[in-house]
C-alpha cells in the first residue's frame, strides 16, 4: 500500500528554508533554555498550582462528607468530653484534658478529608493515562507516515535532547489539527493528512511544534487539565449528594424542597464553584503557556518564518471575550507576538496574580485548619499554624516568587516594577481569607483571628512581594550568578520561600494578637509579632539567608546575565549592568562602588547608633539589667530602620534591593558591639548573643515587610555618586543619633506591654 504521506518531505532541503540554521550575525529570537527549564518555565510552575487546586477541592469535599456522615458522631463526642471535663484545675491542664480527649474524634476528621483530596489526586492521575488512551481511539484508523518523516522526527529529536524519539503518525480524514499523545515511552505525533499540501517549511514548523512538546515533558502532564474536569465536579457532587440522601432518609418526602430552601446548600455550591472557577483559570494558564513554549522551543537559534507564515495563514476569527477566555490555545496574535518578543510569556501577568493569592489564601486557611484539627492531642498541635504557612508560603513563592524572577532575569532586570500586579495579589489574598473553605454549613463564623488576618496577612504577602521583586532585580542586575545554574534556581526558590513563609508566620501572630488586644494596642502587637515573637528565631534566620544572598548579589565579580541582545537591542558589555527606564547606563566598575556605598551607610548607621547608646544611659536602664538589655535591642533596630529609611528616600523603590542587605548589616554591626559591652557579666554570654541577634532581626524583618509596601509606590531614581555618598553619611548619622535619642528619652513606652 502507498504510504498516505506520498512523496513530500517535511523538512527542505538543507540549506535552505526554515530547516537550516540561523545565518551568522541572526540573533535567535528565543530565550536561553534556562528560562524554560525546571520552575523557570511558567507551565511546570502552573502544574504544581494545578495540582494544590486538587488537592485543596478534594479535601474540601472530604470534610463536608464528613460532616454529612459522621457529623452526629462527631458533635456527641465533642459533648461529652465537655461533660466530663474537670471543673478544678489550671486552664492549662483543662486544655491539655479537652485535646487528649477530642483527638481521636478530631484526627479522624482530618483523615477522612485527607481521603477526599487521595481519591481527587488518584483521579486526576489515573486521567493521565486514560485519556491519552482515549484521544488516540478518537482520532479513527491511523497509519504509520514514512521513513522519511521518522527520520526527519528523530533529527528533530536528537537536537531537541529528547530521548525517546516519539513515533509519526497520519490520522483520520476528519482530523484537521495535529497533536501528541501516548504513554511515557510510547509517544505519538499524529498529523492531520492536510500537512502533506503544506509548503515544507511550514510542514516543518508543525512537527517541531509537536517534537518540542514531547521535549518540555508535559506530553503526560497536560491531561491533567482534562483530569480536572473528570474528578473535580463528581467530587463535589457527592457531598451534594449525600445530603439530599440524607433528608430523604429522615422524612421520607421529596428531599428536593428542604434542602434547596437550606442555606448549607448555597453555601457549599458557592465555594465549590469558586474552586472549580480557580481549576479553570489555571488550566488556561497551563494550555496557553505551554503552546508558547512549544513554539519558543521549535524555532530556538533558528528562523522563525515557517512558523509564522503558518500561523499568519491561518483565517482570521473574530471570538467574543467569553470565547477568548474560554480557549485552550493563545490567539494568533498572542503567539506571533511572543515569536518576536521571547520574553512576553515568562512575566507575572494580572491572571496569574489574581490566581495565585485566592489560591494561597485558602490553602493557608484550609491547611491551619486542617493541621489543629490533625494534631489535637500530639506534640505537634503548636505548629499547626506553621503548616499552613509553609504550604501557602510555598505556593506564592513558586506562583508569584519565581514567575517574577524569570520574567525581570528575562528582562535583563530592566522590567518596571509591576505594580498593579500586586495590588491584585493582595486584593485576591483578601478575598480568599474570606472564603473560608472549613466554616461551610457550621454556625461558625469567621476565625480564631476575625478581621484581623485580612488585615495583616495580604499587607505583609504585598511587602515580601515587593521585597521579591527588589532581590530578582538586585540578582541580575547586579551581577548575579546565571539563574539557570544550581545555584540560581535554588537560591530563587529558597529565597522566595523564606520571604512569603516569614511574612505569613508574621502576618498571622499579627492577627492573633490584633484580635486578643484589640487595634488600639498597635505598639504592643508590633513587638509581639517581631521581637518577642515565638517565632522570632525562624524570622531573623529567614532574613539573615536573603541579606547574604542580596549581598552576594551585588558585590559578586561576574558578567551581568540575561538572554542575547534581541534583533535591535545593543548587546550591554562585560561587566555593564543595564540601565533602567529614564537613568543613564552605568559605566563598568561603577556598581562595585554603589554596592560599597550602600554597606558603608549600614556601617555609619551602626557605628551612630552605638556611639549614642554609650553615651547615653537612661535612668531606668542604670540599674534594671532587663531595660538596658531592651534599650540595646531597640537601638540595633533603630540603625537598621534608619538605614532602610536613608536608602528610600535617596533612591525611591530603586534602594529597596540595597536595604536588604544594608538594613540587616546595620542592624548586626550595631548589636554586636552592645553585646560585647556586657560580655563579662554574662552568665550564658552565647546565648545572650543569640538573643541579641535574633530579636532585632525579627524587628526590622516586620519593618522591611511594612514599609516595603509604600516603597513600591515610590519611583526608581538616583542621585550622582558623590553627592550620594556624602549626603547618606549624614543623613544616616543624623537620623540614627535623633532616632536612638529618642528611644532612649522615651521611657518605658517599648520596654513595656501595656
Amino acid at each position: 500500500m502507498k504510504d498516505p504521506a506520498g512523496a513530500v518531505a517535511p523538512a527542505p532541503p538543507p540549506g535552505s528554508g526554515a530547516g537550516s540554521p540561523a545565518p551568522n550575525g541572526e540573533a535567535p529570537t528565543a530565550p536561553l533554555p534556562e528560562h524554560m527549564s525546571g520552575l523557570f518555565s511558567p507551565t511546570r510552575a502552573r502544574y504544581l498550582l494545578l495540582v494544590a487546586v486538587l488537592l485543596l477541592a478534594g479535601a474540601f469535599a472530604g470534610q463536608i462528607m464528613h460532616n454529612v456522615l459522621l457529623g452526629s458522631s462527631w458533635g456527641a463526642a465533642m459533648s461529652r468530653c465537655l461533660g466530663e471535663a474537670p471543673t478544678a484545675g489550671t486552664p492549662a491542664e483543662f486544655s491539655d484534658y479537652l485535646q487528649n480527649c477530642t483527638g481521636p474524634a478530631e484526627q479522624r476528621r482530618a483523615l477522612v478529608s485527607l481521603a477526599g483530596a487521595s481519591v481527587v489526586m488518584a483521579l486526576g492521575v489515573a486521567c493521565l493515562w486514560v485519556l491519552p488512551l482515549r484521544l488516540l481511539r478518537r482520532a479513527g484508523p491511523m497509519s504509520v507516515a514514512s521513513a522519511q518523516w521518522q527520520e526527519h522526527a528523530a533529527s528533530v529529536a536528537a537536537e531537541m535532547r529528547v530521548k525517546r524519539v516519539p513515533e509519526v503518525m497520519w490520522g483520520s480524514a476528519w482530523l484537521n489539527q495535529p497533536f501528541t499523545a501516548g504513554r511515557p515511552g510510547r509517544i505519538r505525533i499524529v498529523l492531520p493528512l492536510g500537512v502533506r499540501a503544506l509548503p515544507p517549511a511550514q510542514a516543518d514548523a508543525i512537527l517541531r511544534h509537536e517534537v518540542a512538546h514531547v521535549a518540555a515533558g508535559d506530553v503526560t502532564l497536560v491531561w491533567l487539565t482534562r483530569g480536572v474536569w473528570w474528578a473535580l465536579p463528581p467530587l463535589l457532587l457527592v457531598p451534594a449528594a449525600g445530603i439530599v440522601l440524607q433528608v430523604w432518609l429522615q422524612t421520607r418526602r421529596n428531599p428536593l424542597v428542604p434542602t434547596f430552601s437550606h442555606g448549607f446548600l448555597w453555601e457549599y455550591a458557592l465555594r465549590a464553584g469558586l474552586l472549580l472557577a480557580v481549576a479553570a483559570l489555571v488550566s488556561q494558564l497551563v494550555l496557553r503557556s505551554r503552546e508558547h513554549e512549544a513554539d519558543l522551543r521549535s524555532v530556538r537559534g533558528r528562523p522563525t518564518a515557517g512558523l509564522e507564515a503558518l500561523l499568519a495563514g491561518q483565517p482570521p476569527r473574530t471570538r467574543t471575550w467569553l470565547q477568548r477566555g474560554l480557549a485552550n490555545h493563545p490567539a494568533t496574535e498572542s503567539r506571533l507576538a511572543v515569536l518576536r518578543r521571547a520574553h512576553l510569556p515568562l512575566r507575572v501577568s494580572l491572571l496569574d496574580a489574581a490566581v495565585i493569592g485566592l489560591l494561597s489564601a485558602m490553602a493557608m486557611d484550609a491547611v491551619t485548619n486542617m493541621a489543629e484539627t490533625g494534631f489535637t492531642g500530639t506534640p505537634l498541635i503548636p505548629y499547626a499554624r506553621l503548616t499552613g504557612a509553609l504550604v501557602a508560603g510555598s505556593l506564592l513563592a513558586v506562583g508569584w516568587g519565581v514567575a517574577v524572577w524569570r520574567g525581570i532575569l528575562a528582562d535583563r532586570a530592566a522590567a518596571p516594577l509591576p505594580r498593579l500586579a500586586l495590588l491584585v495579589l493582595g486584593i485576591s489574598m483578601a478575598a480568599g481569607l474570606l472564603v473560608q473553605l472549613e466554616r461551610t454549613g457550621t454556625a461558625a463564623r469567621g476565625s480564631l483571628f476575625g478581621w484581623s488576618l485580612v488585615g495583616t496577612v495580604p499587607l505583609l504577602t504585598l511587602g515580601a512581594g515587593t521585597l521579591s521583586v527588589a532581590l530578582a532585580r538586585l540578582w541580575g542586575w547586579r551581577r548575579g550568578g546565571p539563574h539557570g545554574s544550581s545555584w540560581g534556581w535554588v537560591a530563587a526558590v529558597g529565597a522566595n520561600v523564606a520571604l512569603f513563609v516569614g511574612a505569613l508566620r508574621i502576618g498571622q501572630d499579627g492577627a492573633l494578637f490584633f484580635a486578643a488586644l484589640g487595634w488600639s494596642h498597635v505598639i504592643d502587637v508590633i513587638e509581639l509579632s517581631g521581637l518577642y515573637s515565638v517565632s522570632a528565631a525562624s524570622t531573623a534566620l529567614g532574613l539573615g539567608g536573603v541579606a547574604l544572598l542580596a549581598l552576594r548579589s551585588a558585590l559578586r565579580p561576574d558578567h551581568a546575565i540575561g538572554p542575547p541582545a534581541l534583533p535591535g537591542q545593543m548587546p550591554s558589555l562585560p561587566g555593564q549592568m543595564p540601565a533602567l527606564p529614564g537613568q543613564m547606563p552605568a559605566l563598568p566598575g561603577q556598581e562595585q562602588r554603589i554596592n560599597l556605598y550602600a554597606v558603608t551607610l549600614g556601617g555609619v548607621a551602626a557605628a551612630a547608633a552605638v556611639a549614642t547608646r554609650w553615651a547615653v544611659e537612661p535612668p531606668l536602664a542604670r540599674h534594671n539589667a532587663v531595660y538596658s538589655t531592651q534599650f540595646d535591642w531597640w537601638t540595633a533596630v533603630c540603625a537598621g530602620l534608619v538605614c532602610l529609611v536613608v536608602l528610600l528616600t535617596l533612591h525611591g523603590a530603586g534602594g529597596l534591593g540595597d536595604a536588604l542587605y544594608a538594613a540587616p548589616l546595620a542592624t548586626i554591626l550595631a548589636a554586636g558591639p552592645l553585646w560585647a559591652r556586657h560580655a563579662t557579666s554574662w552568665h550564658h554570654p552565647w546565648g545572650a548573643a543569640e538573643h541579641y541577634a535574633i530579636g532585632p532581626l525579627a524587628q526590622l524583618a516586620l519593618f522591611l515587610l511594612v514599609l516595603a509596601v509604600p516603597a513600591a509606590l515610590l519611583p526608581a531614581y538616583r542621585i550622582r555618586q558623590r553627592r550620594a555618598t556624602l549626603l547618606g553619611a549624614l543623613l544616616t548619622a543624623a537620623l540614627t543619633t535623633a532616632a536612638v535619642l529618642a528611644l532612649l528619652h522615651s521611657g518605658t513606652g517599648l520596654l513595656e506591654l501595656t
